[in-house]
């Protein structure tokens, strides 16, 4: 289903900045965590801001998963790619698991565990790393319901540490299911009955403190950033909030329900398909506890993606303080998917009963097969990285410590079109601050950086180049538009507090440095 991504683990990216981020965050963790562990937040971008890594979701499992392979000299873009596929093909896993516990059907398990990693919703969000980080969603309720069922602790502590985990791998979707799961949980501890409660609840409590005492210091660091970076817009919030229609619309690269795409629009194409809302609702017969719990996840799932289309969603936002660093509610859809491909086993094993072991098998092949014909999506973007690092970033590694200013520079009028991502991913090769970033906010010294800048290099650029401290300029020729680089290098050279150190020649044009003087 994601052809050819794994014929080119260490050559390629989806063509967007967000897998360079990726790749960024990946590298810092492994690069700070044996010198530095209490730094782990302080990435090179952005200088002088700090916090940097939690300027979107840190990714610190992902980080902590690839980090031997990167310390074993293994390409950053590999180690990216390869827990990229990892993280769709554990989710299907996950809810295999989940949905086999709960249904005790292989066949109609394996149907959830298809719809789960291959819901549209992935390949709208195939760049982002953090939102394909489903895998604890499904094992945080697998747990739940087996703690629930045995009193067992063990079962308690594996639910704290898959939520802890899911926390810790993608916080966007931590918050979504907490919000749901703590009153369905609270519901149906109530009403399990005194001994089943009482067992849950002595292994619980010390559970949650344990988890806690993990997750607050990770949430403290993105409440200090809240204090600098502010609070989400009505605006952004509202971009990203789902509406009715955004449910039967999918990429324009779905093979089979492309058209569909003009009822949506990135992080709001959120058809789950038709198949597994028919199986879906085939499992809604005979509702019990487990499927009542499935029901209260997808309607709270698709109330909240429905963000500041829903009235509901401006309370929540005033009680819980995550909310209002959140940008995107759509993503809180991934509730609706975890809900429908479990209650989809559910119908299976309902249709299935009686029938003979072949007819089963037969029947099974055949819907898996309808499944992934529906989910198939083009995947025809990419962005080849190049394998040879160049040379000015060789020479920027085995310089004394730094503050670098890459060229050209973002302009505050067009963050959508920027090289940033591509600075960020070479500064893994040298590790020195830069001013330049991408992330999920950009700090206000970013914007201003983009706003004092969009003249250089006139006497005002540099004045406020050197109040940032910024010691070395780098000018990159290939990534300026035709012609521009020899005025703006000739401008450099006159001016008598800027040396040229430095200059690179690669295949697309020149790298030149140039050294701010006092």
């Amino acid at each position: 289903m994601t052809w050819p991504q794994a014929a080119h683990l260490g050559t390629r990216v989806y063509d967007n900045d967000d897998p360079l981020l990726s790749i960024w965050r990946l590298s810092w963790i492994a690069h700070i965590l044996p010198k530095h562990p209490l730094e782990i937040f302080n990435g090179n971008i952005f200088h002088p801001e700090p916090r940097t890594l939690a300027y979107s979701d840190a990714t610190l499992l992902q980080g902590l998963v690839t980090a031997p392979w990167i310390w074993a000299g293994g390409s950053n873009i590999t180690a990216y790619n390869a827990i990229l596929l990892l993280s769709i093909a554990l989710s299907g896993w996950a809810m295999w698991r989940y949905a086999w516990y709960l249904t005790e059907h292989q066949a109609g398990a394996l149907l959830a565990g298809i719809i789960f990693a291959f819901v549209p919703f992935r390949f709208d969000h195939y760049h982002h790393l953090e939102l394909q980080a489903t895998i604890f969603l499904p094992l945080t309720l697998l747990y739940f319901e087996r703690a629930l069922a045995s009193g067992s602790r063990q079962d308690v502590w594996l639910m704290a540490a898959a939520f802890v985990a899911q926390v810790l791998s993608g916080i966007y979707y931590a918050i979504f299911l907490a919000t749901v799961l703590v009153p369905t949980a609270i519901v149906r501890v109530w009403r399990a009955g005194a001994p089943a409660r009482s067992a849950f609840l002595k292994g619980g409590i010390p559970a949650a403190a344990v988890a806690l005492v993990i997750v607050l210091p990770y949430a403290l660091t993105y409440l200090l950033n809240r204090g600098t970076l502010g609070e989400r817009l009505d605006r952004e919030v509202m971009l990203y909030s789902a509406t009715l229609k955004n449910y039967v619309a999918t990429t324009k690269d779905n093979v089979l329900h492309g058209a569909s795409a003009v009822y949506g629009q990135p992080e709001r194409y959120l058809f789950p398909g038709f198949a597994a809302l028919v199986l879906a609702a085939s499992g809604l017969h005979r509702m019990d506890w487990r499927r009542a719990t499935l029901v209260a996840v997808a309607v709270g799932g698709f109330l909240i993606s429905l963000g500041l289309n829903s009235p509901l969603y401006e309370p929540l936002r005033a009680v819980l303080l995550p909310y209002r660093g959140l940008r995107a509610p759509a993503r809180a859809s991934i509730l609706l998917y975890l809900a429908l491909a479990a209650l989809a086993a559910f119908g299976w094993k309902r249709l299935m009963r009686g029938r003979s072991a072949p007819i089963v098998t037969a029947a099974t092949v055949i819907t898996a097969a309808v499944l992934l014909t529906e989910y198939r999506t083009r995947l025809d973007s990419w962005l080849t990285l190049p394998v040879r690092t160049p040379e000015v970033y060789t020479w920027l590694a085995q310089q004394p410590r730094l503050v670098v200013a890459e060229v050209p520079f973002a302009r505050a009028d067009a963050l959508h079109a920027i090289s940033d991502g591509l600075y960020m991913f070479h500064s893994t090769r040298h590790w020195q601050p830069i001013v330049n970033g991408y992330s999920g906010f950009f700090p206000k010294t970013f914007i201003e950086l983009a706003e004092q800048t969009a003249h250089f290099p006139d006497d005002d650029s540099i004045a406020y180049l050197k109040q940032r401290g910024v010691d070395v300029i780098v000018v990159h020729e290939a990534l300026l538009p035709p012609g521009s680089f020899g005025e703006m290098t000739v401008r450099l050279l006159a001016r008598p507090d800027i040396e040229p150190i430095a200059q690179f020649q690669e295949a697309r044009g020149t790298d030149a440095v140039f050294r701010l003087r006092p």
